[in-house]
């Protein structure tokens, strides 16, 4: 993964609202629009842009084959924050970035 860790502190960034929207995701699915230029100015941009898919189920990614840079470093920061990580160990999360740079997480 070429851009691999780049993305870690961008991430490190949002994690007090994502924390929050998180705990929401058990009334239904959490919104949160994100800056692309914040992204842009972070890392190359591949063909696919920012957008991706991420699907934790006890903490773990179980798609890998749609694991981006920006995806890999958001799993990171997300397990790297003690709170977080031990409230996804009992979770099935579905994460993801559209093209409008919003950031969707649900219960799986």
């Amino acid at each position: 993964m070429r851009d691999a860790g780049m993305y870690v502190q961008l991430w490190k960034k949002y994690l007090p609202v994502i924390r929050l929207l998180l705990k929401k995701t058990e009334a239904g699915p959490q919104t949160l629009q994100l800056y692309k230029h914040e992204f842009e100015s972070t890392g190359a941009r591949n063909k696919s842009g920012y957008i991706f898919s991420l699907e934790l189920v006890n903490g773990k990614p179980i798609n890998k084959s749609n694991k981006t840079a920006v995806s890999n470093d958001m799993w990171l920061a997300l397990t790297e924050n003690p709170t977080i990580a031990d409230w996804l160990k009992d979770q099935s999360i579905k994460v993801s970035v559209n093209r409008a740079c919003e950031l969707t997480m649900q219960k799986i």
